[in-house]
């Protein structure tokens, strides 16, 4: 019984790798019929420049190739690698909703400001050259889904889910950990004003942060600093609350601490770590707050 399962399994894996060598693939070089032979793009995808939906299809047919190539001479194998079963090029379905490439030619666009990689691409094209997200952004701007639907509409339909697969049900607490890996993903459907709306500079206790965090704060701001600068810019945030508050680190309470001879403790500990007294003595241009009592 063992044996026959086995020798079932090697058949399949046998007979799947047959049929997968003997799949036809398309043989195409588009550094070589752009450079080479100096074809364009409309040479071969002549109705691009009348296409108003993804759904047409822009792919060139044999009767296109034999506009260049001898049809009676042409050997199958020159474009097919299985010529005895030849099959046609598959094409990327499931894009855009809305799409008109007459539309982005007629405003002054070109197929490579897209298409990017295809003058030095020797197979068909794959989805590494078809247009994503982000150079679409390059040209269509930033858009808020929850302000600006209107704008996402342009090419998507509006019973598209937009709503990404990681935004479950704890998404709220766990969404930081996300932008800090993928910015710009977030960057696709919000703008910096919606993060704001929550991540206001003085909820030290509200939505941004956890309970207690004035508390504790410290310990997060000691240890990436530049992570509280991005949406704390202005260091008087820091300074006024410390401040009025008298929190500042235990060694400054010591007798000596600064004196006006010698400078007294505080010089030394700025000659070990100057960076550490930069923490809270300087400003988010990098001038060190010193000179308000040193210039004098």
């Amino acid at each position: 019984m063992k044996n026959t399962i086995l020798l079932t399994a090697i058949l399949f894996i046998c007979g799947s790798s047959l049929a997968l060598a003997q799949a036809d693939q398309i043989i195409f070089s588009h550094a070589y019929h752009l450079d080479e032979v100096g074809a364009s793009c409309t040479d071969c995808h002549s109705a691009v420049e009348t296409s108003t939906s993804p759904e047409d299809n822009l792919l060139p047919t044999m009767e296109t190739c034999y506009t260049c190539h001898d049809e009676d001479d042409t050997e199958c194998s020159v474009c097919h690698s299985n010529p005895d079963e030849p099959g046609p090029l598959p094409r990327h379905i499931d894009l855009a909703a809305r799409f008109s490439h007459q539309t982005h030619l007629a405003a002054g666009k070109t197929c490579l400001d897209c298409h990017k990689g295809i003058p030095e691409e020797k197979k068909p094209a794959m989805g590494a050259n078809i247009p994503g997200r982000d150079q679409c952004m390059d040209c269509h701007g930033q858009a808020d889904f929850d302000e600006q639907k209107e704008v996402c509409y342009t090419c998507h339909t509006k019973d598209m889910g937009f709503r990404p697969q990681n935004h479950l049900a704890n998404w709220k607490k766990d969404h930081g950990v996300s932008w800090q890996i993928q910015q710009n993903d977030c960057r696709h459907c919000h703008s910096n004003n919606y993060c704001m709306e929550c991540h206001e500079g003085d909820n030290l206790d509200r939505q941004a942060h956890p309970l207690n965090y004035r508390n504790n704060h410290g310990i997060d701001a000691r240890a990436n600093k530049e992570n509280c600068i991005t949406c704390h810019r202005d260091l008087s945030f820091c300074n006024d609350c410390h401040q009025m508050e008298m929190v500042m680190p235990n060694n400054h309470s010591y007798a000596g601490w600064s004196n006006r001879t010698n400078g007294g403790l505080h010089a030394r500990a700025a000659q070990m770590d100057f960076d550490y007294c930069q923490t809270c003595h300087s400003d988010l241009t990098g001038d060190v707050v010193c000179i308000t009592c040193h210039g004098k």
